[in-house]
């Protein structure tokens, strides 16, 4: 490889990220299947629409009331809280229930209307029946408690008659459940009083024979006289049972000192009688009055005498008192014994009574209770019953007709715009996805970012798109895109490198028919009016195309192959091509062997001798996936430029291209994307065409005269 030449690239990458420029140019170039998929799907729906029919639909709006109206205070036999919405979703379905829609039937007379049905047969109630189940729809509004009861019919007339006869016989289904409800529910209530009648009678007859039998007219209050004695005996046992326990005391501490009567003063409960008090009382006094006479008078005195006399006589009799004491607590003791006895006695029998009046009055208050509650029970169900005739008469309902169906006037079934937009969009969708599907089962590279992003390679030159016929564009048409082209190309390679490094060219393609030959006449034509003497060299030696396009006309003339085999000199072989500074060799004589004459002739020598001539030397060689003929031509060559087919070489062919050149360390510039739209030029607009036709600079500019 030259010491010039690039190094080979890394291996190409698929492109990343999602560009909206890019799928903006895929729908554009792939607008026609977006249209044809529009068309299609606007036809489809003129069908449509044109095949359904015509539909009306009338609407019947029911409220459903939480609480029946009602005229009296009357409680419901069954109740149901209409707040929840799974009541209100019962009644959604009931509205339209097989009942329902066959009372409809009868109440509009349906099996004998032809209008209603389109069978040539009259059918069945039940197939009526089933037929009104699809027309009739019934939906709640969303945080009410309104119902909307729709019907749809060819027929206006009828949907409005089906909607209402649908609320009026639900209505009065309602009323004859209710009735029916309310008549059962009298018959049970009915039974049932006679029963707790007879019930009530035979508890009262009971109640008053337990009366008779125990000849008492009040048991409570008997009840409660021996509860009050009991409390008193129990009273007075404390107190007798409490003073025999202190009288046995005393008793016995005065048994313990017998006769010592200083002893027995000193305990309480002989100071505590009278007479050993009275007698205290007196001896004390005496023997006062005593102590004052012995100071008077001696032991002979009269007074004296008579004085000791009265105080011995209280002594006396203070003792008797003393001893006396013992005998007065035994007598108490027995006195209380004997009482706490009696109340033992009496307690015990008033025991006894309390205990048959508790009997008595357990079974009293028994009976008493199933009395009463006998009466409750018949008294209620009386009321009920009551009740069960208002509810019967009155007819209450939870859903009431809020606003009876209209006849409609417009239809409501095919919604033409409706169903147009939905297919336009439908079809534009379509039309988009099959746009996107195409385009990603389109492997080609379309734009110059395609391209460069992909490859990794610079694009040189974006060649548009030309007319059939108009090869030699660079001359024949220089104010076109495509010549602007071919000089930017040559701009570009000019700018890879010193002049003397950039002398030979080689311009081939991974697959036929990617216009490589179009580019290299064209690309040596514009080296040619730059001045530089050209020669343009057509290597491909199978199918040759250089001397066709340049000469169409004229008979086949020697050229490489003879060069190489030997048959002809350098100078016998150029071929003048009518531009200046430009000639040409054709392919010459057809050869049997065009690999092994270009891998053992003298293919560099001509490339060699033709520098001698030459300012650039541009060889159109063989696509590399064809045959290796393009492989064997490159230990001369400078600079090697890729024609890739815009829209049309897969990505891969050309990837494979590149990484046969790198390992045949080919000096590999760039690519030529040929036949580009034009609004794919330059990242998506044509800049040459604006430049030179319609741009701003179209009056004033190089071209513009």
């Amino acid at each position: 490889m030259p010491a010039n030449s690039p190094a080979p690239r890394p291996a190409p990458l698929p492109p990343t990220g999602f560009d909206i420029k890019r799928l903006y140019h895929t729908l554009v170039e792939r607008f026609w299947v977006i249209a044809l998929c529009l068309v299609i799907a606007a036809l489809a729906t003129a069908g449509y629409i044109k095949r359904q029919p015509t539909l009306y639909a009338a609407n019947a709006i029911v409220q459903i009331e939480q609480e029946e109206a009602r005229v009296v205070k009357v409680e419901k036999f069954q109740s149901e809280d209409l707040r929840w919405m799974d009541a209100l979703r019962t009644i959604e379905q009931t509205l339209k229930s097989r009942a329902v829609l066959e009372r409809v039937v009868d109440l509009l007379k349906l099996t004998d209307d032809p209008s209603f049905f389109s069978t040539a047969e009259q059918p069945t109630k039940g197939e009526l029946a089933d037929l009104l189940d699809k027309l009739v729809a019934v939906r709640l509004r969303k945080g009410t408690r309104l119902l909307d009861v729709i019907v749809t019919h060819p027929n206006p007339q009828i949907t409005a008659n089906v909607a209402n006869a649908v609320v009026t016989e639900f209505v009065a289904r309602s009323h004859d459940q209710s009735e029916k409800v309310a008549n059962d529910a009298a018959s049970f209530l009915t039974k049932e009083g006679r029963r707790l009648q007879n019930q009530l009678a035979d508890a009262e007859k009971s109640l008053q024979a337990f009366r008779d039998q125990t000849k008492s007219v009040s048991l409570e209050e008997n009840n409660n006289i021996v509860t009050l004695r009991l409390k008193e005996l129990n009273v007075r046992m404390t107190e007798a049972n409490s003073l025999v326990i202190r009288l046995k005391s005393q008793l016995a501490q005065v048994d313990k000192l017998g006769t010592n009567i200083e002893a027995l003063l000193v305990l309480p409960m002989v100071n505590s009688e009278q007479t050993v008090a009275d007698a205290k009382v007196a001896v004390s006094k005496l023997e006062g009055e005593f102590a004052s006479l012995q100071q008077r008078y001696k032991q002979a005195h009269p007074k004296y005498m008579q004085m000791a006399s009265e105080i011995a006589t209280w002594r006396t009799a203070l003792t008797n008192a003393v001893l006396k004491v013992p005998q007065s607590l035994k007598s108490a003791y027995e006195s209380a014994l004997a009482a706490e006895k009696a109340l033992q006695e009496e307690l015990a029998k008033q025991e006894i009574v309390s205990r048959q009046l508790t009997k008595d009055l357990t079974d009293y208050q028994r009976l008493a209770r199933e009395v009463e509650a006998n009466r409750i029970m018949y008294d209620a169900v009386q009321q009920r019953l009551k009740e069960a005739t208002l509810t019967r008469e009155l007819k209450p309902s939870k859903v009431q007709l809020n606003t009876p169906a209209a006849v409609p006037t417009k239809p409501v079934s095919p919604k033409k715009t409706q169903l147009m937009i939905r297919g336009l969009l439908a079809g534009i969708v379509l039309g988009v996805m099959i746009a996107l599907g195409l385009n990603a089962l389109d492997s080609s590279l379309k734009t110059v970012d395609d391209a460069e992003e992909y490859l990794q390679l610079p694009v040189l030159g974006a060649v548009p798109k030309v007319k059939a016929g108009h090869v030699l564009v660079v001359t024949e048409d220089a104010k076109s895109p495509a010549a602007e082209a071919f000089r930017t190309l040559r701009t570009s390679v000019g700018m890879l490198g010193r002049a003397e490094n950039r002398r030979t060219f080689l311009i081939t393609s991974a697959v036929p028919q990617e216009g490589k030959t179009f580019c290299s006449i064209n690309f040596s034509l514009a080296l040619a009016q730059q001045g530089l003497k050209t020669l343009i060299i057509d290597g491909d030696l199978r199918r040759p195309a250089i001397e066709k396009t340049l000469s169409p006309n004229g008979p086949r003339r020697p050229g490489v192959t003879d060069y190489l085999t030997g048959n002809k000199k350098f100078e016998e072989i150029i071929q003048p091509q009518g531009q200046e500074n430009c000639h040409y060799i054709p392919a010459g004589t057809v050869a049997p062997n065009p690999a092994e004459l270009v891998a053992q002739g003298n293919f560099d020598g001509l490339i060699a001798e033709a520098l001698l001539h030459f300012d650039r030397v541009v060889v159109d060689s063989a696509p590399i996936h064809a045959v290796s003929d393009t492989l064997m031509m490159l230990s001369k060559i400078q600079t090697v430029c890729l024609v890739v087919r815009a829209g049309k070489t897969p990505r891969k062919a050309v990837a494979r291209a590149l990484e046969l050149l790198y390992k045949a360390d080919a000096p590999v510039a760039g690519l030529i994307l040929n036949r580009q739209q034009r609004r794919r030029l330059a990242g998506g607009y044509d800049p040459y065409y604006s430049y030179y036709h319609e741009g701003k600079y179209a009056e004033k500019g190089v071209y513009g005269g």
